[in-house]
């Protein structure tokens, strides 16, 4: 991999910083604790782009900038982040988000959920966040409760035809009654942008993505109209469609939510 050996070198230097401490460390300024999993494949991405001056800075602020993005969603739909009791951030990486979630609304009500190598193990042992293995079969993914917040952030703009709606019923089912999906598609706006022709069902699927880990074939690239999302979201029983925020998060994300009603 082009530059690994960089990123890797980096990474040590600045863990090493972090776990000493100091008044120049990004965690006496941010306020979390800001160590990088050496196999954050989303710090890799803002690290090789050409509009990153300070990778490090970069991915630590994204983080934020998202958490702060998330928290407007659930402001706008009367749910805010800091009364939630229990919340899941699935599809998590390697903490990018989870180290500000510790934090607000908290480790006693954030569980995290990925199938990266190490990721689960690293989140739980940095941030304290407790959680559980996802799997590629959503069928076999096993929760351990139901959630007020299921968050979802950039799964749905990966997924293939054959998947993408199982894993929809899926996590909806792991949220409690009265609780709230939020997910995030690639749409129409992505769509034009990059001038890809969706198909009649409104969805396009190329076996292609950011991830060196992930199979093409499960993991690629996904961009669904919005009239897709919108009948896939009323084949689910009891969902009430809440908010639909275009290019909410970044890279041209979509932002769903959906409450489960009794």
């Amino acid at each position: 991999m082009p530059g690994s050996t960089d990123i890797a070198r980096l990474l040590q230097h600045h863990n090493a910083a972090e776990q000493a401490g100091g008044p120049g460390t990004f965690a006496s300024w941010i306020g979390v604790n800001c160590e990088i999993h050496p196999g954050d494949e989303i710090f890799r991405f803002i690290h090789d782009h050409p509009d990153s001056l300070n990778p490090l800075r970069d991915y630590l602020v994204d983080g934020w900038r998202t958490s702060y993005e998330l928290m407007v969603l659930l402001e706008k739909v009367g749910s805010p982040l800091a009364d939630c009791e229990s919340f899941l951030e699935f599809a998590c990486g390697y903490g990018r988000l989870s180290r500000h979630l510790a934090k607000f609304p908290g480790a006693d009500r954030v569980h995290v959920s990925d199938l990266m190598p190490g990721a689960i193990e690293f989140i739980h042992d940095k941030f304290g966040l407790p959680g559980f293995a996802s799997h590629h079969d959503p069928r076999a993914v096993r929760f351990p409760r139901r959630f007020a917040v299921v968050f979802v952030l950039s799964l749905f703009s990966h997924l293939p035809r054959d998947s993408w709606r199982d894993w929809l019923d899926t996590l909806f089912g792991a949220v409690e009654t009265g609780g709230i999906l939020v997910f995030t598609t690639h749409g129409d706006g992505f769509a034009q942008r990059n001038d890809v022709a969706l198909d009649a069902e409104g969805f396009f699927f190329t076996a292609s993505s950011e991830s060196d880990h992930l199979d093409g074939a499960r993991y690629g690239t996904t961009i669904t109209s919005e009239a897709f999302v919108r009948r896939a979201v009323d084949a689910l029983d009891n969902a009430e469609l809440l908010l639909m925020q275009p290019d909410h998060f970044w890279v041209g994300q979509d932002a769903w939510l959906v409450r489960k009603l009794a």
